[in-house]
């Protein structure tokens, strides 16, 4: 097959890729402006907003309109050029939008809004780095339009804080450019190593000489997935670990009502956005043998009413009843990971079930505690039910609604189950609804753990003196300012040369590191922590802070034997473990 042949056949695969994401895309844009808008509208004058709204909703409309009726076409090297041509248009036409939106509504007198809108924004951004990158000029046509306005808006203020907020949007559009181009070229080496894969299928029909080649050629085409996977998920982290330091931020230094409420709404999506990446990092910890774990005997009650609590709500929204039946007796197994398990039991058993309601139920049987969460949902034929514990296998989703999930909370229990040693039960009916059990081992009531705790004194974290190692610039801003509004003291670096400089210059040795893993010129974080702790002549409490999810480097982590948060990382973890650090002065 000659090379123009396989780039136009790249570049095919490249546009059908981006048609796809186009109308998922198109939805979330409507979506998400109908939400700022409204935000923007309590402050602002609708003599703007309202026809910017409809402009914005008739580009969105035709932007879907446009990438459905070409979806109904076969793609050739004759069209689909004109197609990528389109589709920058209109990704140039949306990025305006907001563009004209954002600096419209920044104002310097209105900062919290502001800074929301520009939170907005870097979600739009980072969305369209992993989904657009495919195509240069149809990601770039929608990123700078956007950020580009803002920066400006800030920058004509005047004043040197708001210079600082120009600057940083403008590294981190030249950061996310940097990543588009990565990602592209990663998304490319898959399609053309899936197009020799295909090649050699062909002739495995006719020569069985090849199959030894055949098998090698995937190999590397599925590492070569891994390794963009891998490299997505941890870039598509940072952003977002800005985002959740940056919100928690802003709830620590605001008061007013009004705003902590908007506040808590962001931190609730941050939350949404969180669950999703953890369900990646548990398969890639359970892959890599890293989950750690430490069997307690704990009350049931304390275990599961906490949790059943959590869902209440979410069940009473779809009108189903909730109920609770579980004995006061000991269990003997590990708190969180066995939370997590029935966190998962109990979320697919929700949105699962249409009418009726759920009951979680407890009984003793011999020498174990059989727990089962039962619900009056769609049911699971018998030839299915081996299948919906396989990973990213969902029933009834054929169209991926990101709202289902990414089909891991089933793979996840059925993994803890067997960490654990517990037996994992399943019976259903299709169209009656669906038991999940689980056999847990019995506890010894006069050895229980007490699970709960009173809300926690964290004043003693604003004695510290902590020191950051992070090469992504805005990583460092967001941590430093959640650390100072703790009232810490706080001191800044890319590496751990750089650490080690201003600690020498400033003749200081801090309390704690905090440092990410993965750092620039092939530093890790292991490196910067053995660098900075031969500066300081003793042992230095460590906290890594990482974004990586590939298994191999997930074991290298686990080796440090140090606390170690994933992105995004929840600030309350990261303020407990700092308080730890604290007391244990």
């Amino acid at each position: 097959m000659s090379e123009v042949l396989i780039n136009d056949r790249v570049a095919i695969a490249q546009t059908r890729v981006l048609l796809d994401s186009v109308r998922i895309n198109a939805i979330a844009s409507f979506l998400t402006a109908t939400a700022v808008v409204v935000l923007v509208s309590q402050e602002h004058t609708l003599s703007f907003l309202v026809p910017w709204f409809i402009i914005f909703t008739l580009i969105i409309l035709a932007r879907f309109l446009h990438s459905r009726s070409i979806a109904k076409l076969e793609l050739s090297v004759d069209n689909y050029k004109r197609v990528l041509i389109a589709l920058t248009g209109f990704s140039v036409l949306t990025g305006s939008a907001w563009g004209i939106l954002g600096y419209f509504s920044i104002e310097d007198e209105k900062l919290v809004t502001s800074l929301i809108v520009l939170m907005v924004f870097t979600g739009l951004v980072a969305n369209a780095a992993a989904t657009l990158a495919a195509s240069l000029p149809v990601c770039i046509g929608f990123i700078v339009p956007i950020l580009l306005p803002a920066a400006i808006k800030f920058y004509s203020f005047g004043e040197a804080q708001f210079y600082w907020v120009t600057a940083l949007i403008f590294l981190y559009l030249t950061i996310t450019l940097i990543n588009i181009r990565r990602f592209r070229e990663s998304f490319r080496q898959s399609i053309e190593l899936r197009f020799e894969n295909l090649g050699l299928i062909e002739g495995l029909k006719t020569e069985n000489a090849k199959t030894q080649a055949a098998l090698e050629n995937a190999e590397q085409a599925n590492m070569a997935k891994s390794r963009f996977f891998a490299a997505a998920s941890h870039d598509l982290r940072q952003p977002l670990q800005s985002l959740s330091m940056f919100t928690a931020t802003l709830a620590t230094e605001n008061r007013d009502t009004s705003q902590q409420k908007i506040v808590g709404q962001i931190e609730n999506s941050v939350r949404s956005l969180e669950g999703l990446f953890n369900s990646l990092l548990d398969i890639s910890s359970l892959d890599a043998g890293t989950l750690k774990f430490q069997k307690q005997h704990v009350s049931l009650q304390v275990l599961v009413n906490p949790i059943a609590q959590e869902f209440k709500e979410q069940a009473s929204l779809k009108s189903l009843s909730f109920d609770v039946d579980v004995g006061d007796d000991a269990v003997f197994t590990d708190p969180v990971l066995f939370g997590r398990l029935m966190r998962n039991l109990i979320e697919n058993a929700i949105r699962y079930t249409k009418s009726g309601g759920i009951t979680i139920h407890s009984e003793i049987a011999d020498d174990h505690i059989q727990l089962s969460v039962i619900d009056t949902g769609v049911g699971i034929s018998t030839d299915m039910q081996s299948r919906v514990f396989d990973e990213f296998f969902q029933l009834n989703n054929p169209e991926r609604d990101r709202t289902k999930g990414l089909g891991l909370g089933l793979s996840i229990v059925q993994r803890i189950c067997r960490l654990l040693d517990i037996k994992l039960n399943l019976v259903s009916i299709v169209d009656r609804g669906t038991a999940f059990s689980v056999d847990v081992e019995l506890g010894d009531a006069s050895l229980l753990t007490q699970q709960s705790e009173s809300d926690a004194d964290y004043s003693a974290v604003a004695q510290l003196f902590v020191i950051i190692v992070d090469d992504e610039e805005d990583a460092r801003l967001s941590l430093e300012g959640l650390l100072l509004a703790w009232g810490c003291e706080v001191m800044v670096a890319g590496s751990g040369e750089e650490a080690v400089k201003q600690l020498t210059e400033y003749d200081t040795i801090p309390d704690v590191l905090i440092s990410d893993y993965r750092l620039r010129n092939n530093e890790t974080g292991r490196d910067a922590m053995m660098r900075i702790r031969e500066y300081c002549g003793n042992y230095l409490p460590t906290i890594i802070v990482t974004g990586d999810i590939a298994p191999d480097r997930l074991i290298e982590i686990d080796k440090l034997n140090v606390p170690v948060l994933h992105k995004p990382c929840s600030p309350e973890r990261l303020r407990s473990l700092l308080h730890n650090v604290a007391i244990s002065r």
